[in-house]
């Protein structure tokens, strides 16, 4: 599959994933760009797999919609292209080890919406600008925008970034929990790379489970959450990991972790 890639090189390093979008000028979505990023996220959802970065050659991030196709003959297809989307960026959430958005440039719309979907943001300072635009377009952000932005900022956050258009900064982004970090342009690649290390020596069966625990409850009744809670970690204590990283903790030492 990464041979045929047209817009998305996939580079790997032991459980590490590099992923770059290269679409000149802006990573505009177009339909073959949103299949590029739907099938590249079921090849990061094996087992192999324990972090994936997620970045630009650009020095933009991501445009969002291709709006010049849309002009041309997109209304036709709308309904179709955006449950195309949505499912795109279902798949980068659903991917079982942790995702990293590296944000060096604007991340506007779609670009926004994709970034949403992964577990940290690092966006740099200066001009990159996130946000989702849409509204003042006469549009609304439907590739999970407004879901993930509500779920995210909660409703006031949601409802004036989402209707005013607005675009914001790192520091703005990171203050009110946009994006998880904002870091000096310089800085972004190392930052990201240390967050990566980070996440690569943690026992991935216990990154998963809590991925699981948190997405899969986060719309359900509390004790409905505490079921996944309680299956997860009833699950945890017969993996080797969960024995080792106790027996460390009681032993004083680090643990040594093999990752099943």
């Amino acid at each position: 599959m990464a041979a045929e890639l047209q817009y998305i090189s996939l580079e790997r390093e032991g459980g590490l994933a590099r992923v770059t979008i290269n679409r000149p000028p802006a990573n505009a979505l177009n339909l073959e760009l949103i299949d590029e990023l739907a099938a590249v996220a079921q090849l990061l959802s094996d087992a192999e797999t324990r972090v994936a970065i997620l970045t630009s050659a650009l020095p933009i991030f991501m445009a969002g919609a291709d709006l010049i196709n849309m002009v041309d003959s997109g209304w036709d297809e709308l309904r179709d292209t955006i449950k195309r989307f949505q499912s795109a960026v279902n798949e980068w959430e659903n991917i079982p080890g942790a995702t990293i958005a590296l944000i060096n440039g604007h991340a506007a719309g779609g670009g926004c919406e994709l970034a949403l979907a992964c577990n940290w943001r690092l966006m740099a300072r200066g001009k990159p600008r996130i946000g989702l635009p849409e509204g003042p377009k006469g549009l609304l952000p439907a590739g999970g925008g407004t879901q993930r932005m509500v779920r995210l900022l909660g409703r006031s956050r949601a409802l004036d970034l989402c209707i005013r258009g607005r675009m914001i900064d790192a520091d703005h982004a990171a203050r009110i929990g946009l994006v998880s970090e904002a870091v000096d342009q310089d800085e972004l690649n190392a930052c990201g790379d240390a967050l990566a290390m980070e996440l690569l020596a943690l026992p991935q069966m216990t990154l998963r489970a809590i991925k699981r625990c948190i997405l899969q409850g986060a719309d359900l009744d509390l004790a409905a959450g505490l079921r996944i809670e309680e299956d997860e970690m009833a699950a945890l204590g017969e993996t080797e990991d969960a024995r080792e990283g106790v027996r460390a903790f009681v032993e004083k030492r680090s643990p040594v972790f093999t990752h099943q």
